[in-house]
């Protein structure tokens, strides 16, 4: 068996299903997503934090209804975004509207989707923080197919700041890890590992928005 599990737990993990895996004793650390209650070391996203970023950089551009494109229930990585993403609109006085949160897998059809969706709203928003990256180029390209431009025309923010992100006109403004998480998690499975008793650590690592082409301010 091996001597110790990266982990990323599926969406919708509860701690009964790890079971089987703890009561091996296999020291274990969950990457990326985190079973709540699990006791087992975690390695992650600050995505509160990064979220946080995002929506205030576009409101401090000027938007007010700001959309939520991605993400499903029972995925710490999109409750945690979600959160943030009401809780730092409230704190700014913007309306939080249900309507404009649109949930989805991280992929390009959850944008293609969402930005239709989203401009065939009565009374649509102005931009959008994407769950991922993916998701806001399927946003991209759904805005290029009615004849308008990210950024210029709708504002838009990812998250994970993949290298296509910079490849893209204009280049998507997208949150980054400071940190690359894996490394992270190696060094933590190491320590847990020479030291099993060692009391459970959760190592958020702080993200970076990196601006570029795709929020600009409102057009009047």
């Amino acid at each position: 068996r091996p001597d110790g599990l990266v982990l990323c737990p599926a969406v919708g993990t509860r701690v009964e299903d790890l079971r089987a895996l703890t009561d091996t004793g296999t020291p274990i650390v969950q990457l990326s997503r985190e079973v709540i209650g699990s006791g087992l070391d975690f390695v992650g996203a600050e995505d509160e934090t990064g979220t946080r970023l995002a929506v205030t950089h576009l409101i401090e551009l000027g938007h007010r209804r700001i959309a939520f494109f991605g993400g499903v229930d029972g995925a710490s990585t999109s409750d945690n975004r979600r959160r943030a993403y009401r809780a730092t609109m409230a704190a700014h006085g913007a309306p939080v509207d249900p309507a404009l949160v649109f949930p989805g897998w991280g992929r390009r059809e959850t944008g293609l989707r969402a930005i239709d969706a989203a401009l065939d709203l009565p009374d649509p928003p102005t931009a959008a923080v994407c769950f991922n990256d993916v998701t806001a180029f399927g946003a991209m390209l759904g805005l290029y197919r009615r004849g308008l431009k990210p950024g210029q025309d709708f504002a838009l923010v990812g998250c994970d700041d993949t290298l296509e992100a910079s490849q893209w006109h204009p280049g998507l403004t997208s949150l980054r890890h400071t940190v690359p998480p894996g490394p992270v998690a190696a060094d933590v499975l190491f320590q847990r590992l020479r030291d099993p008793r060692q009391a459970q650590q959760r190592r958020a690592i702080a993200p970076l928005l990196i601006v570029r082409g795709t929020p600009q301010p409102p057009r009047a």
